[in-house]
């Protein structure tokens, strides 16, 4: 087969079997990097429906909705009574590919799990004084495991921080924290700005306070696309 070309061989391999494609997958590395970058497992290994999704509301109230099928309802705790707390007590902050971030922890409402959140570490260089949220990133056919990002966001005023009014933002180097599932704590990354700025620090500030809470992210394909306040998209 290694006279094969890649199209052909992915025709090959995705006309097997789930079980012995998963196999195929630790056969050759090819074989693997085949599978993976085209995806051929993502119809066995996630669902076909969607059984629910979460809504988290804007102001006023800010509260998290669920909304699901009558057949699959029982299915989900939506309610989080598995945490031990009262509803009103349970502030979701971002979900990702059916796991919630709540600040101090990742749960998964199908199967009644929580793993702990290690304590905010303290901000980066230059960044204390940023306002910072935490978003979750995950992807099972990707990988099993999650990531959480604190990513800083230009404060809505004026205030004394080492960046003035007209640097560039994001910067072309900066440095945030990630929290890693497989080690367990927050780690510090550095990331290389590709491209153009998005605009420049005095262009990031916000006259709404509304406007940053409804800065979302999207995961896909091993980035985090992150919605800034002056409707630019920042990859990381």
């Amino acid at each position: 087969m290694e006279l094969l070309p890649d199209d052909i061989l992915a025709n090959i391999l995705r006309r097997l079997p789930p079980c012995s494609l998963a196999i195929s997958r630790g056969v050759r590395k090819d074989w693997c990097a085949i599978i993976d970058a085209r995806r051929l497992l993502r119809a066995d290994l996630l669902p076909l429906r969607l059984d629910g999704f979460f809504c988290l509301a804007d102001q006023p109230d800010s509260q998290t909705y669920f909304f699901s099928r009558p057949s699959t309802h029982h299915r989900i705790d939506a309610r989080l009574d598995f945490l031990g707390e009262q509803r009103d007590d349970v502030n979701i902050v971002d979900h990702c590919n059916g796991l919630l971030l709540l600040w101090d922890r990742v749960v998964n409402p199908a199967t009644r799990q929580w793993m702990p959140l290690s304590p905010f570490p303290r901000p980066c260089v230059g960044m204390e004084k940023f306002y910072h949220n935490i978003f979750l990133a995950y992807d099972p056919v990707m990988s099993p495991h999650y990531s959480v990002v604190r990513f800083p966001f230009v404060p809505d005023i004026e205030i004394n921080i080492k960046f003035s009014e007209e640097s560039e933002w994001p910067p072309s180097t900066f440095t945030i924290h990630v929290f890693s599932s497989t080690e367990q704590r927050w780690e510090e990354r550095s990331f290389l700005r590709e491209g153009e700025a998005t605009g420049t620090i005095a262009d990031m500030r916000y006259d709404d306070w509304t406007l940053l809470l409804q800065c979302g992210t999207v995961y896909l394909k091993g980035a985090l696309y992150v919605h800034c306040p002056n409707n630019s998209i920042i990859r990381n």
